[in-house]
């Protein structure tokens, strides 16, 4: 196998790794606060802990790139995730829990800003696409894997943890051995977008040293940051709220609306492995507008909500359609800003996205919970067209 499929290898299971964690705290969690004899409401706090941490490390990935390199950087990361489970498994207090959390969060944080800024320099948009699906492949796996030990080892849910935390200490192990291909210039795989010869050198210039403030003041990264921020209050907002609103305000029934939250879900993973064949054949930023269109109009259906079936189609749609965003804008990223400002850039838009997977949704929760389920449901509308409009403003300028 030659050196760039190896490095594409682990960077899938990197991507896998990623995803592996994610959805466990929801599964464990009934068994976790009652053991540690705390609100049902407290998962908020593991949630935020764990943010935190991603925001920290995930804002600092081009620092931490530029002095650790990427191979130390997946292995320090990788072992922060693994050491933070089995600190879940071994907490002697609901404290002590939340500060594993944490550190589970800079791990991840790091990991994945750090894939996404290696990956959209080294691989095409094709693959960042199907990376982004691989992520979906160890979010489906986690709780598979989460719920099989809880069936058969009598609700055990710290061997849960235990048994991840294995998992992630042997991909420490896979980096540790793989870290010095991440340093070599001999896998590097060429981006196929239509591009001019002028904008395809920008990966293979030695690129000058920009600080994060820098970065920061760069007004293409600014929309950029604003445009992350927004994507993931439709993406996680929708995917939160959308059982809810089915189902408290349009009188759908339990069993539908969790079958079509599971579809939007479905579609969003089915989405990006279908546009990792399509990426390569059209222009990127076309298909970025078109899919953007089709997230308005997919928002617009779930709104109207004429009969319970436009409700079905909107979130079919909305998550089809939104399937490349994030990947897709993460792989260009290098072209639009240049190599010298990519790793920060990179680094604030996982960020930003973060912070809005963490506050968006809350803010519609408000509005509904104040205005009714109805505005609720208006506020992604807000979001998907304010989506619209930045991403025009973003492909306006050019480098």
């Amino acid at each position: 196998m030659r050196t760039s499929g190896v490095l594409l290898f682990i960077a899938y299971l990197g991507f896998i790794s990623l995803g592996l964690p994610d959805a466990a705290h929801g599964i464990n969690w009934p068994f976790v606060r009652i053991e540690f004899g705390v609100p049902i409401g407290w998962l908020g706090l593991v949630i935020l802990s764990s943010g935190i941490g991603y925001l920290i490390s995930s804002f600092s990935v081009g620092y931490l790139l530029s002095r650790l390199g990427v191979g130390r950087l997946l292995i320090l990361s990788s072992f922060f995730v693994s050491l933070g489970l089995f600190g879940f498994y071994s907490s002697s207090s609901f404290i002590v829990f939340v500060l594993f959390a944490i550190l589970i969060g800079m791990g991840s944080g790091a990991i994945d800003a750090g894939l996404n800024a290696y990956a959209a320099e080294h691989f095409s948009t094709r693959h960042m696409n199907w990376l982004h699906a691989a992520f979906g492949v160890g979010a489906t796996t986690g709780p598979i894997i989460i719920t099989t030990v809880l069936v058969n080892f009598s609700q055990n849910w710290r061997l849960g943890y235990a048994v991840l935390a294995v998992i992630l200490f042997t991909i420490t192990v896979v980096f540790i051995f793989s870290r010095n291909l991440w340093e070599s210039d001999k896998h590097l795989t060429q981006k196929v977008e239509n591009t001019t010869d002028e904008t395809s050198n920008l990966s293979i210039d030695l690129p000058q040293k920009i600080t994060q403030i820098q970065a920061l003041k760069h007004p293409l990264i600014q929309y950029q940051i604003a445009f992350f921020f927004l994507y993931t209050g439709v993406e996680f907002g929708i995917g939160q709220w959308a059982f809810t609103v089915m189902t408290e305000s349009r009188g759908i029934s339990l069993a539908s609306a969790g079958t079509w939250v599971a579809i939007y879900w479905g579609s969003l993973a089915f989405g990006r492995a279908v546009f990792g064949f399509l990426v390569e054949r059209f222009l990127v930023d076309v298909l970025l507008r078109l899919c953007l269109i089709g997230v308005v109009f997919g928002v617009v259906l779930f709104n109207i909500n004429i009969t319970t079936y436009t409700s079905y189609l909107g979130l079919a749609l909305v998550g089809f359609c939104a399937a490349p965003i994030f990947p897709c804008m993460i792989s260009q990223t290098v072209i639009r800003v240049g190599k010298s400002y990519s790793t920060h850039a990179i680094g604030f838009q996982v960020s930003a996205a973060v912070m809005g997977g963490m506050t968006l949704p809350v803010i519609s929760g408000l509005v509904g919970e104040y205005f009714g389920l109805h505005w609720l449901s208006v506020t992604f509308l807000i979001y998907a067209l304010g989506l619209f409009w930045l991403f025009h403003l973003i492909s306006k300028r050019t480098v």
